[in-house]
């Protein structure tokens, strides 16, 4: 142990004590050995520069700071704080794929799907963009980017999620990342379904381009904002969206929403260039 304090016997140590607890402090209170005083004893040598800072606070009469009261909150429940939003999003998007994939099926996706489905001639059919508008399910045109195909769809998007998500959402905030779903997700799902007609689409993949395009722009015109992107990434990602759109990837096995991969790049391009303020994160 360490001495780092001794307080005069007519002085009740308690109040300093607790205060040095609170602050995350291992500590005893021993008897001088020759004079009537109150020894303090640091439990961890490399407490001591805090330790020191604390007893001078105490001594002036400040009152605890709050980045003192902020630093005894437990580690986990910061970094659920700072990137709640990534969280949710990751969760719904478990939570409806595993449910399309093992409860209730197509009931799933037809709750999510763009468009309401109809039958014609005997074949499920996508209807016009009206049937969502006129009927007020204005949650389509959102909704799609929850239902994933298959654990090797659902995995791959949510491991980009968070990889791209997170770094946005702490150094920048929770409203910033939620308008750049918002817009990505709209954009991304009206371009795959303008183009195909069809609203047998789903994926996180439209967003995760959002954030590709979003970081690697924001990154080069503002390279305070705290984010950045390897270039191997940004040229990996660009090169399987290409590859989507040739005739390979059918013969590959391989079937993508090209247009939602493409719209939500040119989202997250524009977005990057909105005048609009960001600060961290200061949670």
């Amino acid at each position: 142990m360490l001495k780092i304090f001794a307080l005069p016997a007519d002085q009740d140590p308690m109040p300093l004590s607790r205060r040095l607890w609170r602050a995350g402090i291992a500590h005893r209170i021993l008897p001088a050995a020759s004079n009537p005083e109150h020894d303090f004893w640091l439990l961890k040598p490399q407490d001591l520069v805090q330790a020191q800072q604390v007893i001078m606070a105490w001594q002036q009469g400040e009152p605890e700071s709050p980045p003192l009261q902020a630093a005894r909150r437990s580690g986990w429940a910061v970094e659920i704080e700072q990137r709640w939003v990534t969280l949710t999003l990751m969760g719904l998007a478990l939570i409806v794929s595993l449910s399309y994939e093992y409860l209730w099926g197509a009931a799933v996706f037809l709750s999510v799907s763009y468009t309401p489905m109809g039958v014609q001639m005997g074949q499920i059919v996508s209807l016009p963009l009206s049937a969502t508008l006129e009927s007020g399910q204005w949650w389509r045109l959102i909704s799609p980017i929850f239902i994933h195909f298959g654990w090797m769809h659902l995995v791959f998007n949510l491991l980009w999620m968070w990889v791209l998500g997170e770094a946005i959402e702490r150094h920048q905030g929770h409203f910033r990342l939620v308008l750049l779903v918002l817009i990505a997700a709209l954009v991304s799902n009206t371009a795959q379904f303008m183009v195909n007609q069809s609203s047998q689409f789903g994926g996180l993949s439209g967003v995760i381009y959002a954030y590709l395009g979003y970081t690697w722009l924001l990154s080069r015109r503002l390279p305070r904002s705290g984010l950045e992107i390897p270039s191997a990434l940004v040229a990996f990602m660009l090169g399987w969206m290409l590859l989507g759109m040739t005739p390979w990837a059918q013969s590959f096995g391989l079937n993508m929403a090209n247009e939602a991969h493409l719209g939500g790049l040119i989202a997250g391009l524009l977005f990057a260039l909105l005048p609009l303020r960001f600060h961290r994160n200061a949670s």
